[in-house]
């Protein structure tokens, strides 16, 4: 048996356990008053488990997941390329870095959760505020990425592209770009990930649908099972796209894997 299954068949039966856990939890004598244990709060795998059946094929929950999907997919289109501009604008003139950093800064150490209240006001429930929710995550997480990736570009090697007789923009396509693409590839995963983290706070907020105003309406019924399988699926959906996200990181730039990182 080799390691990666036996660390695999372990994986396994830790997980086997933990359902255990909260599936019979709460039937020990005196259990059932602490908040982890609590059927009417965490619901139990067998109450979800019908909730999910019930969802997928008797409340049309694929068209709430798509939805999703969807917004985080038009939101990743959306901030990479703002991101990766931007990078390459404030690094090229460093006027505009100096004059649009402060705001940059604080628009991005400025908790989301405030702007979500505004979203929903300006642009109703619809699909328009998750996409700028979710940008609002993934644009500052490759403009960052993506700008110290070329402020760490060794100074002798565009140096050699003047040397070669290259203008600014032979060092743009053949320096630069591919020095941003890289450090946007290795912010890729995370951002799919932090993408779909705030498509779903926002839904959470005020979303007429999505995954997260399932959750909503099964919270305002007190419905433990429905919260909990919205859970389940949005754990799923995010540990999924962050895996495609590596996959795809690892298809744009597969020496990611051979330096480990």
């Amino acid at each position: 048996m080799t390691d990666k299954l036996r660390v695999r068949i372990l994986q396994v039966l830790i997980g086997v356990v933990l359902l255990a856990v909260w599936e019979f939890g709460s039937r020990i004598p005196g259990m059932a008053k602490f908040p982890l244990f609590d059927p009417f709060v965490v619901s139990s795998p067998i109450q979800v488990a019908q909730a999910l059946q019930r969802l997928f094929f008797q409340d049309n929950f694929g068209k709430h997941v798509l939805l999703t999907l969807a917004a985080t997919g038009a939101a990743l289109a959306v901030g990479i390329a703002l991101g990766f501009v931007m990078a390459f604008v404030s690094f090229n003139a460093p006027l505009i870095r100096r004059l649009t950093e402060p705001f940059l800064q604080f628009f991005n150490t400025m908790p989301r959760v405030v702007i979500a209240p505004y979203l929903l006001m300006a642009f109703g429930t619809g699909f328009m505020p998750r996409v700028l929710m979710a940008t609002s995550f993934i644009f500052f997480l490759v403009y960052f990425n993506v700008l110290y990736g070329l402020s760490r570009m060794q100074p002798a090697h565009r140096r050699q592209v003047r040397v070669l007789s290259g203008g600014r923009l032979d060092e743009l396509f053949t320096l630069q770009i591919p020095i941003g693409f890289a450090w946007m590839i290795r912010a890729f995963p995370h951002a799919v990930a932090y993408g779909f983290v705030g498509t779903v706070f926002q839904e959470f907020v005020g979303g007429d649908s999505g995954v997260g105003s399932v959750m909503i309406y099964g919270l305002n019924a007190l419905n433990s099972a429905t919260v909990m399988a919205t859970v389940v699926t949005l754990s799923f959906l995010g540990w999924a796209l962050f895996w495609l996200g590596s996959r795809v990181g690892e298809a744009f730039a597969p020496w990611r894997r051979e330096l480990g990182v």
